[in-house]
């Protein structure tokens, strides 16, 4: 369960009145953990005052940047607890500290995924990576498109190329640590662990700066696989919009190890990209395959 510290400014000149900067203890901000529509109970920490506590509740989240959130549909009134009703204009200018749990986190992002988790013999789980290298944030050339690379782990005895969504993820050891949300105050920092076969990463990592990549994380099952994947050659219950969550996003933060085995990256949820300037590199002429 994720709880985490902060200031809540009333405003109500803002289509959001209540935005709450995430804080440590000591009043700095940082990087929010959270995710649109997650749904936390809020709780008002420094005072007594019946007025604002009467705004505590349950929320949907909107997120407003890498700090900040606010409370979905936050009332232009609520009830005291002897029942007398308080207008959000009278707690208006107020600062209040505060804390954030989170409740549930988000459901999958297709319907067609809830029945196989609740399933006694659910289709075998699929994990799929996309790494890319944005022409902005990474050093490629001018001439350069964003370059792209499709993983998956090769578990669950898929030893061959995965079709999914008509993209071909190439089967490469991975190993993928640290991704639930089960920190307090701070965002998990997962590793993503790479085979570095005939040096193919280091070579990778020759043509562009790593940091910042973006790595996006698919969880399917494989019942939702394209049809090509089947000796068959069809699949009545393929969907690629069936996907335990959307823009499961994470970015390269430091490369932990490089060795000629593997490659390891550390991985942070929420980067600020506002005014991202990385250092020029210089690049070989050929490209690497993968």
């Amino acid at each position: 369960m994720i709880e985490v510290l902060g200031r809540a400014t009333i405003n109500t000149s803002l289509s959001n009145a209540c935005q709450i900067e995430i804080q440590d203890k000591d009043g700095n901000s940082y990087n929010q953990p959270f995710q649109e529509d997650d749904f936390v109970k809020l709780e008002f920490t420094d005072t007594n005052d019946n007025k604002k506590l009467a705004f505590q509740g349950n929320y949907f989240l909107n997120i407003i940047n890498a700090t900040t959130v606010a409370p979905k549909d936050f009332p232009t009134e609520a009830e005291k607890t002897n029942g007398d009703t308080v207008a959000i204009s009278e707690i208006n200018g107020d600062s209040i500290k505060c804390k954030l749990t989170l409740l549930q986190l988000k459901i999958p992002a297709s319907i067609a995924v809830s029945p196989e988790l609740q399933s006694l013999e659910p289709s075998a789980e699929i994990e799929l990576f996309k790494l890319t290298f944005n022409k902005a944030v990474n050093g490629l050339t001018e001439a350069d498109d964003n370059v792209v690379y499709y993983y998956h782990a090769g578990t669950n005895e898929i030893k061959t190329s995965i079709v999914f969504n008509k993209k071909t993820y190439v089967a490469l050891p991975v190993k993928v640590t640290g991704f639930n949300k089960t920190t307090k105050g701070t965002l998990p920092r997962p590793k993503f662990e790479i085979a570095n076969t005939d040096s193919a990463i280091s070579a990778l990592l020759l043509l562009y700066n790593p940091l910042h990549a973006e790595l996006l994380r698919i969880k399917t099952c494989k019942k939702f696989l394209d049809a090509v994947n089947f000796t068959s050659g069809s699949n009545s219950s393929a969907d690629p919009t069936a996907i335990f969550e959307a823009d499961d996003k994470w970015y390269v933060d430091r490369v932990v190890n490089e060795n000629p085995v593997t490659v390891v990256f550390e991985l942070t949820g929420k980067i600020d990209m506002t005014n991202l300037r990385l250092p020029k590199r210089r690049y070989r002429e050929s490209k690497v395959k993968i």
